[in-house]
């Protein structure tokens, strides 16, 4: 929420620079490469499947953020597919990260962020639809890149406190 504030602030007081989709979208790009090389990294040291996981999602938005053709199906199908893993799953990664209390915010704080920035996106708040955002049929474009780069440093720093907080083994184990 605190994403749209900044928005609506940087429109209001005219630094529409900050907000402008053509400056967010190379900022997205960086952000999920080094969302997506973090993973990786933890990927290869720990072999965890949170770690594949999330490396998967981070190369499924980034190839996104590149526009490569026919990704804007594939974004949800992968993302689709991710969630059909992870609800199977769930007991077993449950119990990976039960202790990561730091890690399981930041992986909330992702997903709650990446669905807002999905529902700015499609409208959701547009006058037809939901209309509580002020100018929303000009602002849209601005809240969904400013909630999406927030939302990639939310994955970003899911890398980073999962090197804190989730405990590995010397040995590499799987799951």
């Amino acid at each position: 929420m605190l994403g749209v504030f900044f928005v609506y602030w940087a429109e209001g007081i005219g630094y529409q620079a900050w907000i402008l989709k053509e400056y967010h979208e190379p900022i997205a790009i960086c952000l999920l490469s080094i969302a997506s090389l973090l993973h990786l990294i933890r990927l290869i040291s720990y072999r965890k499947e949170i770690d594949l996981i999330l490396l998967v999602i981070s190369v499924n938005f980034l190839c996104r953020e590149i526009h490569f053709t026919g990704t804007d199906n594939a974004v949800v199908i992968v993302s689709g597919l991710v969630l059909v893993w992870v609800v199977i799953r769930k007991k077993q990664i449950s119990e990976r990260i039960k202790v990561a209390t730091l890690f399981q915010i930041s992986l909330v704080g992702t997903a709650f962020t990446y669905f807002f920035s999905t529902i700015i996106a499609r409208r959701v708040f547009s006058i037809y639809n939901l209309p509580i955002l002020p100018n929303e049929e000009y602002m849209y474009d601005r809240l969904e890149e400013v909630m999406e780069n927030i939302a990639h440093l939310f994955l970003v720093f899911s890398g980073i406190v999962a090197r804190a907080s989730i405990k590995n083994p010397k040995k590499k184990v799987s799951s």
